[in-house]
């Protein structure tokens, strides 16, 4: 009897689980999503945009080691164009892992470019993301300089 109970709350247990939360597969995609539209807003100088994708604690450690929080980093991207040139960007070599179903890590490279200055880079990043009201907020990113040109 405690075998067949235990496969019980098992196999019904598991079906509740998958009814209330949402498949992994799932959130990876609304997370990748996220990153997406991440890079979109910096592509876009889209100050708003950005504003609305990372969390109130939201604390970054940039390329060049400098540390900023949420109103910097907006502030940065919303700086007039002279301030920071036009460039491309392609997120290669994403991984997305949950330590918690609430909580996402990514980890990647961000290929930049720009014509004018000319300069490409690699840029090796991991990012924190945290689900709050439904959707996925970053909280943390860190970025390291792979190569340069």
């Amino acid at each position: 009897m405690k075998t067949f109970s235990t496969i019980f709350l098992l196999l019904f247990g598991s079906l509740a689980f998958s009814q209330t939360h949402p498949a992994p597969a799932e959130e990876e995609r609304a997370v990748r999503d996220a990153e997406a539209r991440w890079v979109g807003a910096l592509d876009r100088r889209d100050g708003a945009a950005l504003l609305a994708l990372l969390d109130e604690d939201f604390l970054d450690v940039t390329w060049k080691g400098e540390v900023r929080d949420r109103q910097a980093a907006v502030a940065a991207v919303s700086a007039p164009a002279s301030a920071r040139p036009a460039m491309t960007q392609a997120l290669q070599d994403l991984r997305v892992r949950f330590a918690v179903p609430d909580v996402a890590i990514v980890t990647g490279v961000n290929a930049v470019s720009s014509p004018s200055p000319a300069f490409a880079a690699r840029i090796r990043f991991t990012d924190v993301f945290v689900k709050r009201g439904g959707s996925w907020k970053a909280l943390s990113a860190q970025e390291t300089l792979e190569r340069g040109e």
